[in-house]
């Protein structure tokens, strides 16, 4: 017999991550995290086998390759003898390494605040990585002066200063390290076929007129800090980066020039810094993962195919190129399948999988099989029925709305599917705007489940400015958040009362980042909700922007600039709103500033709307997916504790 998961089943979750095959793809690495004792989450590295059969088989099993609380990042070497990670717990991350068949790791960096995983050299002698560097540090501090957008902090790492991310090398046998120094942010090196250079990702320049701008740059390994170049004429492109196999071109995510759109592969030519866009009619985003956002770094096969992960409505799906950038395959994971973790050997792939049924699994993909059929697609893991064998997801129903304009949106209804009539309904909206809903099972929104369990609807929609549905509706919000797309939501909620399946008398709205500025926006149009819960959100799009860490990037390519910013802040028509509102809000959130949460709950106040303000110490943008479990579970439990109470009850 099953249940539905509540909000004590947070800590029972064990999840995989960061998966990594080692070369001769007879292994893959993982990152096992789940909570500890203390209630923060804790992470180690697993290894299995994979045999030429029966991969999940009852004899493939995970081995603990490492018992920290905090390894993560993995890399294999060349030889497949060797794991490298980062140990994170304490105070002092670094680098460490550890045999593959298993043993005690050695540390191989001190005194270096490593971030990203590393990468072995193709001799496997040395890793490239990223550490924080200080190169102005003083004592007391210098005083920061900005003649541009500032630059100091970063969410996730809080007010860093005159603190950089730079590429290091350190050679592996006697622990030397050197640094090579560039303007800026650099991430995501990748080591050269040859091993003579190393590329990598620069963000927080100023070129040509973009103050936030991402390029591609080069150092050669045996001259690291007098031979950096940025050749490339792109400069909206990033990480993860892939060289192609014979070592002539890298292979970037991203676009030429700065603008709001779809990331897209980018071949750059080393010989003449051109850049190729590939693919260039594949109308969807390319996903190169990271925190909050699904896919995979691209990597090429031992045919020579690039392989990647799009998002495609509510999957990300893994595709591949030929080597002329052609021949498009798609290489489906499952039915209704979101690929967050991407990891290639050969001809194999192992994908960390997410559906209806579980949060996250890992499973073998056999890229040969371009439809996904039969034994193409094997699980790997099932770490959810090992932790929590009792416990069953309510399914979600793919549903889509007819807007008044004649757009069509795409969305979920979770309910249960016994409950007949009329039931209290909360819309929640997700962030962004260019992220998506899913229909996978989800538990950093638990209360969704434990809502539809106590007899609500959970309508989840990608409403226009969402990622999935192609680059006209992903750029169809921009210059107009709020008034372009609040139809998006409204119509749906109007179809569903018509149809008999919303109560109009019983409807909540909530919302995290993008999805916060949006709840608070849709409680000055109209008074229909009893209920509004926005998290990390903005409210004010005229002091975002001087205060979020990426600076006038979102007020000037998302909002339109200065010029909309008055009209398109929520707190420019907070005197509209009666709706009583629960604002969530984490206390060292540099994306969108904790001043934007408070400011919202002075203004509710002064116009005598019930306001209640909750602020998580220490916590980022993203403390709802990676915080201490007792904020997530705080998080789940005011949002649940806040709609019941006033939107549930006639």
């Amino acid at each position: 017999m099953t249940r539905t998961p509540t909000l004590d089943d947070l800590g029972a979750f064990v999840e995989s991550g960061s998966p990594v095959l080692a070369p001769d793809g007879a292994h893959v690495v993982s990152v096992v995290s789940r909570v500890g004792a203390s209630g923060s989450t804790t992470s180690r590295l697993h290894v299995r086998a994979l045999g030429d059969s029966d991969v999940g088989g009852a004899g493939a099993r995970d081995v603990e390759l490492t018992t920290g609380d905090g390894d993560a990042n993995p890399a294999v070497s060349p030889d497949g003898a060797t794991v490298a990670f980062v140990r994170t717990d304490g105070d002092d991350p670094g680098i460490h390494v550890v045999p593959l068949a298993g043993g005690e790791p050695t540390r191989v960096t001190s005194g270096l605040r490593v971030v990203g995983a590393p990468r072995f050299s193709p001799d496997g002698a040395s890793l490239a990585f990223v550490a924080l560097v200080d190169d102005d540090a003083a004592t007391p501090p210098a005083p920061l002066v900005f003649d541009g957008d500032p630059d100091h902090k970063v969410d996730g790492l809080g007010s860093i200063g005159t603190t950089r991310m730079h590429v290091h090398v350190v050679h592996v046998a006697d622990g030397t390290v050197e640094r090579m120094t560039v303007e800026g942010h650099c991430t995501d090196p990748a080591w050269s076929p040859d091993g003579t250079t190393l590329a990598f990702a620069q963000s927080g320049v100023a070129v040509d007129g973009h103050p936030l701008a991402r390029r591609v740059g080069l150092v050669d390994v045996d001259a690291p800090r007098t031979s950096v170049r940025l050749p490339f004429a792109a400069n909206a492109v990033g990480g993860p980066l892939a060289w192609t196999p014979d070592g002539v071109a890298i292979v970037a995510i991203g676009d030429v020039t700065t603008r709001v759109g779809h990331g897209r592969l980018v071949r750059l030519d080393v010989a003449d810094g051109s850049a190729t866009i590939l693919a260039a009619d594949l109308d969807r985003n390319v996903m190169g993962g990271g925190p909050g956002y699904p896919g995979g770094a691209p990597a090429f096969d031992a045919d020579g195919r690039l392989v990647f992960c799009i998002r495609d409505g509510g999957q990300t799906v893994v595709h591949s190129l030929d080597a002329d950038g052609g021949d498009l395959r798609r290489h489906d994971a499952g039915d209704g399948v979101v690929v967050s973790g991407l990891t290639i050997a050969g001809t194999r792939a192992v994908v960390r999988v997410s559906d209806a049924t579980v949060p996250a699994e890992l499973a073998l993909l056999d890229l040969r099989a371009s439809d996904g059929a039969g034994d193409a697609v094997q699980r790997l893991t099932d770490h959810l029925g090992d932790a929590l064998p009792d416990v069953a997801f309510l399914p979600t129903r793919p549903v889509s709305f007819a807007i008044a304009d004649g757009t069509t949106v795409h969305g979920w209804l979770l309910r249960d599917p016994d409950l007949e009539g009329p039931a209290p309904t909360l819309l929640d909206i997700h962030g962004g705007p260019h992220n998506a809903w899913t229909g996978a099972a989800d538990t950093a929104h638990l209360y969704h489940q434990v809502l539809a369990a106590r007899g609500w609807n959970v309508l989840t929609l990608n409403p226009r400015g969402s990622d999935g549905y192609g680059e006209a509706f992903f750029t169809d919000a921009v210059g107009g958040w709020g008034e372009r797309d609040q139809q998006d939501f409204l119509d749906p909620l109007d179809r569903l009362v018509a149809d008999g399946i919303a109560d109009p008398d019983r409807l909540a709205v909530t919302g995290y980042s993008y999805g916060g500025f949006m709840t608070c926006w849709l409680t000055t149009v109209t008074d229909r909700f009893r209920a509004a819960v926005p998290g990390g959100l903005v409210c004010d799009q005229r002091t975002q922007g001087a205060s979020s860490d990426l600076g006038g990037l979102l007020r000037d390519l998302e909002i339109g600039g200065v010029a909309n910013a008055t009209r398109l802040s929520p707190s420019t028509h907070a005197d509209r709103v009666t709706t009583p509102s629960l604002i969530l809000h984490g206390a060292d959130d540099q994306r969108c500033p904790v001043a934007q949460a408070e400011l919202w709950h002075a203004l509710l106040r002064e116009h005598d709307v019930e306001s209640r303000l909750v602020l998580y110490p220490g916590g980022s943008h993203l403390f709802i997916l990676n915080g201490p479990l007792s904020h997530r579970r705080d998080y789940n439990e005011r949002v649940i504790d806040w709609v019941e109470t006033r939107a549930a009850a006639r």
